[in-house]
């Protein structure tokens, strides 16, 4: 696996990239028909689709990829293009999928000169309707005309709720008396391409989509339930989560192991939920019911890897083995627009381990490493969850806590005296919650015998003049609350000397400067990783028979979403200065791009400012 050195990413430490794609309405979609079609097959309900696509080149030859993904739980059953393009089927892999039953049909589709069209088609099977549950508007092209058509029997119970709709798209409803069913009919005119973008929002934020939710089928006077409630929904998930096998006298001898010189309960916990985030690896995995049924413990112990439901399963059997209340809990992530009010298996997408300890209720996510026990990352905070009961039977419906910026604080302290032409520094940086753990991962990333060049070029923010040396890393473990980072800086990069004058830069690293959002590009609104707050406080010693000639104006803005603030203060022979930036909302929407970017600029001059000392 490529690993990155951590002087390469640190230099943007966690914050945003904004490359968006760029506009090619080389080839578009002047039409195209789905249709979806709940039909009876051998006792149960199954879905079959159908697409024709027929795409234009509206400028110049060129060629397009085309794909169409299936699984365990499809059958993609004819394939066809008037291009005579040969189709290839190969497993679907992605950079963080270990293993997936995804599997991918593609070939591309040639144009060879502008005015020239092409066709498509597809037809695939739906094995079982709980997987069928939600249909995307948007295509990769520009759409001039799609029409979506869902035929529903009266024998199939199915909710289809609108997500993201806008103006653009019709819909009808029509009730054939003599088949018996419902025919449910979108058009959709002039759709803009669908655009994938760093830092997006999940796909079920933004782009146009219907939620199937299939609730009951009744075939031959037999009544199959799907997920009518969230009741069918758990009884589902429990029942798979039943067929897991624990090891109790492995799993006991383990946690015995783990724990022995542990004196109390919480020391006990806290050993544990590190031992599963440092021993076992985490891997995404996905193959059908595999899914959604968890690895036996003992299992995750003897591969030393685990996906989610693995990990919390292994976490959850060692906690009970010395006495924990422990249980399995289900959750979408952010990514995710939907919560368990719609009954889906696409309102979530993630297992951790709920502990019940000492009167409170703990989340436990062993897939996020450095993650102390108490806090969480912010892909969960504020997610409802779907928590086992003691008698497995029943659920809890809990909703993980929200965090303000501060448990996520980056903070710098240094102080300054002038010796010649550097200013010599002795720092402190102080990291806790995404930010240590953003730090930490990136450390993990990048190979030891270029680890401690890495770090000194980090705490140098890339400035080739400046020159970090005794540096000491603190508290750089999973259940730390923070990691300190102390060391000597001689900063040459900020200090100018002409004449008997100094003009002085106090702030190397400058977070945020060059955030500004191109858009003319950017199309979607914008996540942030998380929560940020960063506080950079610099205290420089004014030197002997010097004097405070110019100090910057300070900055204060003060938006609804975040804070920029930037003051300078003079107590004697000393001038502080005192950075602080916060982020309170992980969204910034389009509408807000301008105000974002007139902020930042103000930001941008702000550092550019420079205090003058003379004589």
């Amino acid at each position: 696996m490529y690993k990155r050195t951590l002087c390469c990413i640190l230099a943007i430490c966690g914050y945003f990239s904004l490359f968006a794609q760029t506009d090619d309405d080389n080839v578009i979609i002047t039409n195209r028909i789905e249709t979806y079609v709940f039909e009876e097959s051998k006792g149960t309900a199954v879905v079959k689709e159908k697409s024709e696509t027929y795409y234009e080149c509206t400028k110049r030859g060129t060629s397009i990829p085309i794909m169409e993904m299936y699984d365990s739980q499809t059958t993609l059953d004819k394939v066809s293009n008037k291009r005579n393009a040969t189709p290839k089927y190969n497993l679907y892999t992605t950079d963080d999928m270990f293993y997936s039953d995804a599997k991918v049909c593609h070939f591309d589709l040639s144009f060879d000169r502008k005015g020239s069209t092409g066709e498509v088609k597809f037809e695939k099977t739906y094995k079982d309707p709980r997987y069928f549950t939600s249909i995307y508007l948007s295509e990769p092209q520009f759409v001039k005309e799609k029409t979506v058509t869902i035929t529903i029997p009266d024998w199939m119970k199915v909710e289809l709720v609108d997500r993201n709709f806008g103006k653009n798209v019709a819909k009808e409803v029509k009730v054939d008396e003599k088949n018996k069913t419902h025919v449910y009919i979108y058009k959709i005119t002039d759709e803009k391409a669908t655009k994938v973008e760093n830092n997006m929002p999940g796909k079920s934020h933004i782009f146009p989509h219907i939620m199937v939710l299939s609730k009951s089928a009744t075939i031959k006077g037999e009544k199959i339930t799907y997920f009518e409630t969230l009741n069918d929904q758990y009884a589902w998930y429990n029942d798979i989560v039943k067929d897991v096998k624990n090891d109790e006298v492995i799993i006991k001898a383990k946690a015995d192991e783990i724990t022995k010189s542990c004196t109390t309960d919480d020391e006990k916990v806290k050993t544990l939920f590190a031992w599963v985030q440092d021993n076992i690896r985490y891997i995404a995995f996905e193959d059908g019911i595999a899914a959604f049924k968890p690895d036996d413990a003992q299992e995750v112990l003897r591969k030393k890897y685990g996906d989610c439901k693995g990990m919390s399963n292994l976490l959850k059997a060692l906690l009970k083995a010395k006495g924990f209340d422990a249980r399995l809990a289900w959750l979408g992530t952010n990514h995710i627009a939907y919560d368990y009010s719609t009954p889906s298996l696409s309102a979530d997408n993630h297992m951790i381990c709920a502990l019940f300890f000492d009167g409170k209720t703990y989340y436990l996510d062993p897939t996020v490493k450095y993650m102390p026990l108490g806090e969480y990352p912010q892909t969960i905070q504020g997610r409802q969850t779907l928590v086992q009961d003691k008698d497995k039977s029943k659920y809890l419906l809990n909703r993980i806590p929200e965090f303000t910026p501060v448990l996520n604080t980056d903070s710098l302290y240094c102080e300054y005296t002038i010796d010649g032409d550097v200013m010599k520094g002795k720092a402190g940086q102080y990291y806790m919650g995404e930010s240590k753990q953003v730090l930490l991962s990136l450390m993990d990333a990048t190979p030891k015998d270029r680890l401690s060049g890495a770090l000194k070029r980090f705490l140098e923010n890339g400035n080739s003049q400046d020159e970090a040396s005794d540096i000491q890393t603190i508290g750089a473990t999973s259940q730390s609350k923070q990691v300190e980072m102390l060391y000597n800086i001689d900063n040459r990069s900020g200090l100018q000397q002409l004449g008997a004058e100094y003009y002085i830069d106090l702030d190397a690293g400058k977070d945020f400067m060059t955030n500004n959002i191109d858009t003319a590009k950017r199309v979607n609104d914008l996540e942030f990783s998380y929560r940020y707050h960063i506080v950079k406080n610099v205290v420089l010693h004014i030197p002997e028979g010097y004097k405070v000639s110019h100090i910057p104006e300070k900055l204060n803005i003060d938006k609804d979403g975040y804070t920029f603030r930037i003051s300078y203060r003079q107590e004697g022979n000393k001038l502080f200065y005192k950075k602080e930036i916060t982020i309170r909302d992980i969204y910034l929407r389009k509408s807000n791009f301008a105000e974002w970017n007139s902020d930042i600029a103000k930001l941008r001059k702000a550092y550019m400012e420079q205090i003058s000392l003379t004589k």
